[in-house]
C-alpha cells in the first residue's frame, strides 16, 4: 500500500486514498483531505457527519451505510450531497477517515 504524508504523520492509503488505518486519523488530516477534494473549510455540519460516521463504525465495526448517516446525523440527504457534492457517501467517508465502503467499489 502507498504511504504519504500528511498533517502530523505518515500513513497509509490504499489506492484510491482513503486511510488504511481509521486509528491514524486525525481532525488535521481530515482537514488536509476536505481541502484536496475540492472542499474548502469543514463547517460544523460537515463535522456533524464525520463524527457521526466515526462513532457509527466504532460501534458496528463498520461504516455505516448512507440511511444510517442521514438517520445519525439528522440532515436530510439532499444537505449531504449539498456538503459533499457528488458522491457524498464516498467522500464523507473518506474525509471521515473510515475504510472504503464495498458499496463505492466503482471506477471513478
Amino acid at each position: 500500500m502507498p504511504r504519504r504524508t500528511l498533517p502530523g504523520r505518515e500513513v497509509e492509503i490504499d489506492d484510491s486514498g482513503f486511510l488504511v488505518d481509521s486509528l491514524a486519523w486525525t481532525p488535521e488530516i481530515a482537514e488536509q483531505m476536505a481541502r484536496e477534494s475540492g472542499l474548502e473549510e469543514l463547517s460544523p455540519r460537515h463535522w456533524r457527519v464525520l463524527l457521526c460516521c466515526r462513532e457509527a463504525a466504532a460501534r458496528e465495526g463498520h461504516s455505516p451505510d448512507l440511511c444510517a448517516v442521514v438517520r445519525l446525523a439528522g440532515l436530510p440527504i439532499l444537505e449531504l450531497h449539498r456538503l459533499f457534492r457528488q458522491r457524498p457517501f464516498e467522500l464523507m467517508t473518506k474525509i471521515a477517515g473510515l475504510p472504503k465502503p464495498p458499496q463505492c467499489n466503482h471506477e471513478p
